[in-house]
């Protein structure tokens, strides 16, 4: 219980403790304890005790996430299972699409893989579908600032990651040809064909920046609208 001069501070100084000292979260930590100041006040002059009064303050006080700027308040479960719903869908698409990738090595296992993720996301997405009535309100605090940026870092890193990927396959395939001044030959459609899938598998990459993509946009559709 809390029995002090101090509990409100305490209290307020807890419940700010993993938010980023800026002066917008400053200035919402004074206010949020004035207002439970006043709460109090007003309980204590209805004859209320002091600790009932203390408590019902603190039982009384908003979810504080929902008051950080850019934090929005979403049906999380909705969004995981749509999350997980477009997971089945995209490695399901790069699975079909590197099927004819099979004729080399390195397209097996890029195969082999995204096989393993439609079997796990399927078996995921069908059991959170069995619970999705019974879930379907369970709400969750998201930050959609962070969330936008962390879209915009993950397209300039996975533009990143395909030019480095490139660049090393183009060194492995033809560094010594370009290095010694020989000419760069691709005799025959196998030729081409086992020189161009090093090239287009790292692209299937793009699952993960797409996923980010939409889980920024599942966010704003399933934001909790407050009555």
């Amino acid at each position: 219980m809390y029995n002090n001069s101090n509990d409100l501070e305490i209290f307020v100084e807890r419940l700010f403790a993993n938010q980023r000292k800026t002066k917008e979260v400053v200035e919402l930590k004074n206010e949020v304890l004035s207002n439970l100041e006043a709460r109090v006040s007003d309980y204590l002059e209805n004859g209320m005790e002091y600790q009932s009064a203390i408590s019902l303050a603190i039982h009384n006080i908003d979810d504080i996430e929902t008051l950080i700027d850019d934090n929005q308040k979403v049906y999380s479960y909705r969004l995981r299972y749509e999350l997980v719903q477009s997971t089945l869908i995209y490695s399901l698409l790069a699975w079909i699409c590197t099927i004819p990738f099979r004729f080399v090595a390195s397209g097996i296992w890029a195969n082999m893989l995204f096989l393993c993720i439609v079997i796990l996301s399927g078996a995921l997405y069908l059991s959170m579908s069995r619970h999705l009535k019974r879930y379907d309100k369970q709400t969750g605090i998201i930050n959609a600032g962070k969330l936008a940026k962390w879209r915009k870092w993950a397209w300039s890193l996975w533009g990143v990651f395909i030019m480095v990927m490139w660049a090393y396959t183009f060194i492995i395939q033809f560094g010594s040809d370009v290095w010694f001044g020989r000419e760069l030959r691709i005799q025959g459609p196998y030729s081409f064909y086992a020189t161009f899938v090093p090239y287009a598998i790292p692209l299937t990459s793009i699952l993960i920046p797409l996923l980010i993509r939409k889980a920024s946009k599942l966010t704003t559709q399933l934001e909790v609208k407050e009555l």
